[in-house]
């Protein structure tokens, strides 16, 4: 596929790969979470399993991945350079969730990841990042484990 660029000239092999990789890492990734999600069990509407949570999530991210993807392959226009470092942040925070939570529970993991995710954005100081771990850790707890009743353990011990 030749992707022409407003200007009438063709864009590079590289420009093209640029244009489809972050979209294809994130499509890989949400169905990772999708078939993780559904082996652990998705539940009932009414009693959503552990499951529910990670394969909704990823079917999701994977909507938003086919948005990208489209986009990027129907796009004439010159397009930014992807910021690699932010990206990476982010896939990155997704599998220190995956790694902690079942270790150290959702607290712990839920903080981890939003530090993870925040690293690389310099608008917010360090202990703004921290307060904003601790808020979401919060709020995890209280939409998840509180009004969903998910069991999912709030903090395991060693």
């Amino acid at each position: 596929m030749q992707i022409e660029l407003e200007d009438g000239q063709r864009a590079t092999l590289g420009q093209q790969v640029e244009r489809i990789a972050g979209a294809s890492v994130l499509v890989a990734l949400s169905l990772y979470f999708m078939i993780g999600g559904f082996e652990l069990g998705l539940g009932s509407p009414f009693r959503p399993g552990t499951g529910a949570f990670p394969f909704f999530s990823g079917l999701v991210l994977l909507a938003l991945a086919a948005a990208i993807l489209w986009q990027d392959l129907h796009s004439t226009g010159i397009t930014e350079r992807p910021d690699w470092v932010s990206f990476g942040a982010i896939v990155s925070a997704l599998m220190v969730f995956a790694l902690v939570t079942e270790r150290f529970g959702l607290l712990p993991a839920t903080f981890l990841t939003v530090l993870t995710a925040s690293a690389p954005d310099r608008s917010l100081p360090w202990w703004g990042k921290i307060l904003l771990g601790l808020f979401m850790a919060a709020l995890g707890y209280v939409l998840f484990i509180e009004a969903l009743g998910l069991p999912f353990k709030a903090f395991r011990a060693f």
